[in-house]
């Protein structure tokens, strides 16, 4: 509009105020210019309130992603009120509510004030769903009606609000009874319902926030955190999945998969198997479910809690958060360097610190002594965390008073009780960054490097070769460090007044600006450059939990939730073949991992499932994958919607397979020892066969896995023994073969009572669904007395036990390990002799006894049962004639047979002959193709035999 146009309409003289181009002025203009002159924003508010110090520590990046320049989100309405009494009744509700308040503190002013906003708030609901043709004034009568009514209500929160996280609660459960109701009245089918819910989620996705760049570089991929709880249990433990649970989980099917909504499983260990399955399947294909310790947080919360955001449990309707981003807990340890000041730019923001560090000799000129861990334990702890909790809960106190007085959620916190619960959200970033720190000072000499100005620019090991403790490998030596940092900077929190009386909670999270945090701090004394990113939430640093998945999980659930009931994000990723060769088994042992994890009182985790190839080519190619979606930490997104800085984040991060972990002297190498002829010397078999160790028993060890998921049922721990009396074409493992006396070697030498500690350790994901011990090799059967003694400790402990075996020595040798043994894996290398000998390179007459084993536990040991292990070499076992007598063979077996596994042969030994200067024994053989393999299947199921087929 023109000037004459606008100030026609307008009551004030706007030559006054615009006394040029008025031809070019517009009604936006005027009116953004109205606002600016007699409207204080929050942001305004929050910045006319900040210190000095407020505004160093956000500038520095100590203080980070902070509400103060977008809506602190994370309020969850109970949209069910809205089904369940219509808009009518909690009008009148609030009004009783607003009568009852009396007097004129300034606590009830506030609290006046604030129920007629709610009550404004719910009024304009009601125009919002008239336009839209639906009557909300009254309660909802059947399904669609409630999920109308209660999505309606978000709607409007989404239109007043663009808060960080717009999580919509938990509606499984209470959409269910509207659900039954309608489906034995006959008006619907479950069609109907479940395309209600369709395009229900069809809604959550299209929902976008318009932000600024600054927002979108900390919380990447464009999240709304729509989060969706489901399942669960009740206060006396029955569980709470319904139908309508699965009708959520199953748009993921429907519709694909999807960042949004957030859906967030409430994982108890009392759901059904089959729902535990379910979504460990859909996590398996989607990537899109993150899971919460229900048993943990109910005990907390209740039965009726929903998510806020990613990992942030409060009563529906009943506690409210003040969001408060998260502090830099890496930079205020570098402070403790540093004199106090920015190790990146030299500003001083902590008195106290320069002053302590003044007295220690702690700055320019330290560089040729090393740190002493005791002084700078005692400022991070004593002096640097109290001062750091002040100024941050003082920080939290002027956004939340701006944000209550200039941007008040109306219709969300219409729909909490009046009288609301507040809890007032910290955050720590980089706990592993300062957990490895710390015990690097503590465990090596660590000594500084400084610039011209005396800052920290990088560190210096006094001993490389030395070992670390790291976060993330089950170590308490620095996971307490990591403990300490969380309860330490609780406690101080604690003690903080805070703003409307609210309890201090604390999270540890960064979502995606693990990134953005990474580049604003300096290098770091475990090792990390300056700029590198940190791990995301409270995982260990990419690479470092080298102990394997059981190992890291273990870590992160010491994180203690009593004191981070805000929050512990942990983003989990597993290769698909870490779950199982056999995908009907994957979902099974991912059920079983989660069910581990929380037993240990783990509380959150994102699980990723997918090949690092993957993440690479949709990296290079983002066209080609448009709905591959990542958890990332605490959520989810569109893979090529993160920028490609963090896109390479992402696949630096740890993908966990079956990691094998040497138990024996870290500096040996023991491949070295199958190749190096002369270090061999002559041992007799019978020296293995028992050596006693105290009240245990000593063996010779190459190496373990603690996470395997191909070697028996389940979830199982892997002992690979040293020695092996065969030498077979297709052996992986050639450095296993030589024989080592574990008396002589010691770098081999395991005792019986090490692995039973170790299975009892790891027992919560060892012990279900058949989960256990398994002796490979090696040859175990060359270890009997060992491999019986650790095969009885497992037994104690109610765990099961797998004997992996080629066969080895006759009945008095077998019947020492039998007796405690549940499963045997019994590779076969030939029915026909000949063709068994050339394969294990071995006598003929040898070969026969693996048969004479598999019948002699099928008459003496009906319990056990056995697999049939049978490698694909073309032209040698896929013979008809091979072929038909194993089929015979099996049969004989009768109900001791579990099945015959087909696996392929494949050529991933190779390079590792080759780095043993070992001449590879089937050059000229190659891959066994899967179509071949799937034949070989069939004509082995046509002779009536249980048959699987492994993938490589």
């Amino acid at each position: 509009k023109t000037y004459t146009e606008v100030s026609s309409n307008c009551e004030i003289d706007l030559n006054y105020y615009f006394g040029f181009n008025r031809e070019f002025l517009t009604s936006q203009f005027v009116v953004v210019f109205f606002f600016r002159q007699d409207v204080q924003t929050h942001n305004d508010m929050v910045f006319s309130m900040y210190t000095k110090e407020m505004r160093a520590a956000r500038h520095s990046h100590l203080l980070t992603g902070l509400p103060d320049a977008y809506g602190r989100g994370r309020i969850i309405g109970d949209y069910r009120r809205l089904a369940l009494f219509g808009v009518d009744e909690l009008i009148r509700r609030k009004k009783l509510d607003y009568d009852a308040i009396q007097g004129s503190s300034p606590e009830n002013l506030q609290l006046r004030n604030e129920i007629s906003k709610q009550v404004k708030g719910l009024k304009e609901l009601v125009t919002m769903s008239d336009s839209y043709g639906v009557d909300i004034r009254q309660p909802a009568t059947n399904f669609r009606e409630a999920a109308q009514f209660m999505w309606l209500g978000h709607t409007a929160a989404l239109k007043e609000q663009d808060g960080a996280a717009m999580s919509v609660g938990r509606w499984d459960a209470f959409l269910d009874i509207y659900a039954e109701r309608d489906l034995a009245s006959g008006t619907v089918t479950e069609e109907d319902l479940q395309e209600v819910i369709d395009d229900m989620v069809i809604k959550m996705r299209l929902v976008r926030h318009l932000r600024p760049p600054a927002y979108n570089a900390l919380f990447s991929g464009d999240p709304t955190w729509l989060t969706l709880a489901l399942g669960g249990c009740n206060e006396q433990g029955n569980n709470l999945v319904t139908k309508t649970t699965f009708r959520f989980l199953h748009t993921l099917t429907n519709l694909g998969a999807s960042p949004e909504p957030n859906i967030t499983v409430l994982w108890s260990q009392n759901l059904p198997d089959n729902f535990k399955d379910y979504c460990a399947r859909m996590s398996i294909n989607t990537s899109s479910l993150q899971y919460e310790n229900d048993d943990m947080m109910r005990s907390i919360f209740g039965c009726d809690y929903g998510i806020a955001c990613c990992v942030s449990g409060m009563r529906v309707g009943v506690d409210m958060q003040f969001f408060g981003a998260r502090t830099n807990m890496v930079k205020l340890l570098l402070m403790c360097l540093n004199g106090g000041k920015d190790e990146l730019h030299g500003d001083k923001l902590c008195p106290a610190l320069e002053e302590e560090c003044k007295k220690l000799g702690i700055g320019a000129g330290d560089e040729d002594r090393p740190i002493k861990y005791e002084d700078i334990e005692r400022l991070y702890f004593e002096i640097a965390i109290p001062w750091m909790a002040k100024l941050y809960a003082d920080t939290m106190n002027c956004i939340h008073y701006s944000h209550d007085r200039t941007c008040y959620e109306n219709i969300q916190m219409a729909l909490h009780n009046s009288n609301v619960n507040r809890l007032m959200a910290f955050g720590c970033a980089g706990l592993s960054v300062v957990a490895d720190s710390l015990a690097a000072m503590k465990y090596d000499e660590i000594y500084p490097i400084r610039d011209e100005d005396g800052l920290t620019i990088g560190f210096r090991r006094g001993h490389p070769n030395r070992e670390i403790p790291q976060f993330g490998n089950d170590d308490d030596r620095v996971d307490f460090l990591a403990v300490k940092v969380c309860s330490r900077m609780h406690e101080e929190l604690d003690k903080r007044p805070l703003y409307r009386n609210a309890t201090a909670t604390m999270s540890i999270l960064t979502i995606t600006s693990n990134l953005v945090y990474g580049k604003a701090t300096g290098a770091t004394p475990d090792g990390r450059v300056h700029g590198e990113a940190m791990a995301p939430g409270a995982n260990p640093m990419h690479g470092r939990d080298k102990n394997g998945a059981l190992a890291s999980l273990a870590s992160v659930a010491k994180i203690p939730y009593s004191k981070c009931l805000d929050g512990i994000s942990n983003t989990f990723c597993l290769l698909p073949n870490a779950l199982g060769r056999h995908e009907t088994t994957r979902s099974a042992n991912l059920a079983t991992l989660l069910d581990g994890y929380f037993a240990r009182r783990g509380h959150h985790i994102n699980i990723n499932v997918l090949r690092r190839e993957v993440l690479q080519d949709a990296h290079m190619h983002p066209e080609k994958y448009p709905n591959l979606t990542i958890r990332v930490s605490g959520y989810a997104v569109r893979f090529n919607r993160l920028t490609a800085e963090q896109r390479e984040e992402v696949m630096a991060r740890t993908m966990h397979s079956a990691t094998t972990v040497t138990m024996a002297k870290k500096d040996t190498d023991h491949s070295r020892y199958a190749a190096d002829e002369e270090e061999k010397e002559e041992v007799k078999l019978e020296e293995l066969e028992g050596i006693e160790e105290g009240e245990a028993k000593l063996g010779s060890v190459y190496s373990l896995e603690t996470f395997s998921t191909t070697d028996g049922p389940g979830i199982r721990t892997n002992i690979f023994l040293q020695g092996c009396p065969k030498k077979c074409l297709f052996c992986c493992n050639p450095e296993t073969q030589a024989l080592a006396n574990p008396k002589k070697h010691p770098e081999f030498a395991m005792s019986s009572a090490e692995i039973g500690s170790l299975l009892d350790k790891y027992q919560e994901w060892l012990k279900p669904r058949g989960g256990g011990v398994t002796m490979s090799g090696g040859e175990a059967m060359l270890q009997p007395m060992f491999v019986a003694d650790v095969f009885q400790r497992a037994r104690n402990l109610g765990i099961s036990t797998c004997l992996d075996t080629a066969c080895y020595g006759n009945k008095r040798r077998w019947n020492q390990i039998l007796p405690v043994t549940d499963n045997v894996l019994l590779c076969m290398k030939g029915m026909d002799n000949e063709v068994a000998a050339k394969v294990a390179q071995a006598p003929a007459h040898e070969m026969e006894k693996s048969k004479q084993f598999a019948r002699y536990i099928h008459s003496d040991y009906p319990n056990i049962k056995i697999t049939l292990r049978w490698v694909l070499l073309k032209g040698m076992t896929d013979t008809e004639s091979e072929l038909k007598l194993l089929s015979e063979f099996a049969l004989e077996l009768g109900d001791s047979l579990h099945a015959i596994e087909l696996i392929p042969y494949h050529e991933l030994g190779k390079d590792k002959y080759a780095s043993l200067d070992l001449a590879y024994p089937l050059e000229d053989m190659v891959a066994y193709k899967h179509e071949d393999a799937e034949s070989v299947k069939q004509t082995l199921r046509d002779a009536g035999v249980r048959v699987s087929l492994s993938a490589v």
